[in-house]
């Protein structure tokens, strides 16, 4: 009898190679489309929310020009403060005897570093020579402080006079009307950044190449988790403590009336692709419905609503995520307690449980922020302390499952610390329903955020979130984009969360892995 044909192709292939637990979960979520779309709908909301200075913004992106009116107000402070305060500074440090007392030491030298900054950030909008030129004159500066400081009264008298006639020479010749300015390209929306957005941009773009570089690693690395971890998040680590290491600038530039007003000379001012600020008011087009100019209509203040509800998704979604983070840490860590321990400390714990689980949440939230100052980190930190009774109960169930299977008994019998059996061994087991639970949790979290701040209880004004902007249209019902927009945001944002969450869930339910 003749067997049946086996191809060749099929003898060369070998056993199919084995698929993970977490890659029959990824195999089974990608199945529901629903949860896959929503899934793509969050990665909007959180590249919306991280990428918000470059799409609403009232500074340009990249500017080419010279800042002719800041120019104007260095000089006349440089006139005015730098210079005189610098002459008395060295007169009252020329009167000591010797090197002059420590004040007065440490007094010049602070002025000093004054008329640097002061010239230096006028060299800086010249030309290269006239630049050059100017900077000259910090020498005079210095050969001043010197003679001052070593009490030799003839050098000292010598250099105040030659400091007078530099005074002239730069109040007339480096006049705004009087010098050419050098076209520099700016970047101010990068300026502008905080060492959080440059955490969360790096993290963002590490992660989108994260599979490029992890091509250019050896085998036994590449699929490692810990090598995915460090990847992303050790460029965006170093390049926030960096950023967090430059002096930080408070700048009030209003980069629109000036270069209508000749304040800035441009060449080129692109602007993002809403070029309005989160506060910009206009209260000439107060309640504007939506249209070409504001795509979302305005607020009772003239301000644009649609940039408010970009930088609203920032808070919205951080309170989400970090109140979830919370309660998850705080669950995991009391739940694995009382399911590993059992005993007394379970009977302890779970009556704790039992207890918190008694007070309706949001009242309960509600109870502790009448004590506080409105914040968003207040009300993360609430919402976490006050949620975290559903983690810790799923883990102990977990824990209660899983703590006499063959694996732990084995790992207990090798004597390895209980440490180590719950962190190591049981909880990577029992993070199934943890993750579900969160998905779910940030949800409830942002929906609990946004009635905070629709009652007055949340983020304060000025800053920006998706229930203050629907608090503001309680007695404006009428101007329907105010409510309508925020109100559709919420939904659409907790109903992706919870469509995600299902997902989650359906794919970890062993019954539908068939």
């Amino acid at each position: 009898m003749q067997g049946s044909p086996v191809s060749t192709s099929t003898q060369l292939q070998g056993p199919p190679k084995g698929e993970s637990y977490w890659d029959l979960v990824l195999r089974q979520f990608r199945r529901n489309r629903l949860a896959v779309v929503s899934f793509f709908f969050v990665l909007a909301l959180f590249s919306i929310a991280i990428g918000a200075p470059f799409l609403a913004n009232d500074k340009p992106l990249v500017l080419q020009g010279a800042y002719r009116d800041a120019y104007r107000d260095r000089l006349q402070e440089w006139k005015l403060a730098g210079h005189g305060e610098m002459i008395a500074a060295l007169q009252e440090a020329s009167g000591n005897s010797g090197s002059g007392a420590g004040g007065e030491a440490s007094d010049v030298q602070a002025r000093l570093q004054t008329i640097r900054n002061l010239l230096g950030y006028l060299a800086s909008q010249l030309a290269e020579a006239g630049a050059q030129r100017l900077l000259g004159y910090l020498e005079e500066y210095e050969q001043a402080v010197q003679a001052a400081l070593a009490g030799d009264r003839a050098a000292y008298s010598s250099q105040l006079q030659r400091l007078e006639q530099n005074y002239q020479e730069i109040a007339r010749q480096y006049d705004p009307e009087a010098v050419t300015f050098e076209q520099k390209l700016y970047w101010p929306v990068f300026a502008s950044l905080t060492a959080i957005d440059v955490f969360f941009l790096t993290l963002a773009v590490a992660l989108l190449l994260l599979p490029l570089t992890r091509r250019a690693l050896p085998p036994d690395l590449r699929d490692a988790w810990r090598t995915a971890a460090i990847l992303a998040f050790l460029p965006a680590v170093v390049l926030a403590g960096f950023w967090a290491l430059r002096p930080s600038v408070l700048e009030t530039i209003d980069y629109k009336q000036q270069l209508r007003e000749g304040g800035i000379e441009s060449t080129l001012a692109l602007f993002p692709p809403v070029p309005y600020g989160i506060n910009e008011d206009h209260l000439e087009d107060k309640y504007q419905k939506p249209s070409s100019r504001y795509w979302m209509g305005t607020d009772g203040n003239g301000r644009d609503l649609l940039t408010r509800m970009i930088w609203g998704s920032r808070i919205s979604l951080s309170v989400g995520f970090v109140a979830v983070g919370i309660y998850v840490v705080i669950g995991v860590f009391i739940g694995s307690l009382a399911g590993y321990f059992r005993g007394w400390v379970d009977i302890g714990l779970s009556r704790v449980i039992e207890i918190v689980i008694c007070f309706p949440s949001f009242f309960l939230i509600l109870a502790v922020l009448a004590f506080l100052q409105p914040s968003m980190w207040n009300i993360m930190v609430v919402i976490g302390i006050t949620g975290w009774t559903t983690e810790a109960r799923l883990v102990r169930g977990e824990f209660l499952r899983l703590a006499d299977q063959e694996f732990v008994l084995a790992a207990k019998g090798l004597g390895v610390s209980n440490a180590r059996v719950i962190f190591r061994h049981i909880l990577p087991n029992g993070l199934a329903p943890v993750l579900v639970a969160a998905s779910f949790g940030v949800a409830s979290a942002i929906l609990i955020e946004s009635s905070l701040s629709f009652l007055g209880f949340g983020i304060s004004i000025p800053i920006p979130s998706w229930g203050g902007i629907l608090s503001e249209a309680r007695e404006n019902f009428r101007y329907w984009w105010i409510t309508i927009f925020p109100g559709l945001a919420i939904f659409s944002t907790v109903t992706a969360y919870n469509l995600v969450g299902e997902g989650i869930r359906d794919a970890i339910d062993p019954r539908l892995k068939l």
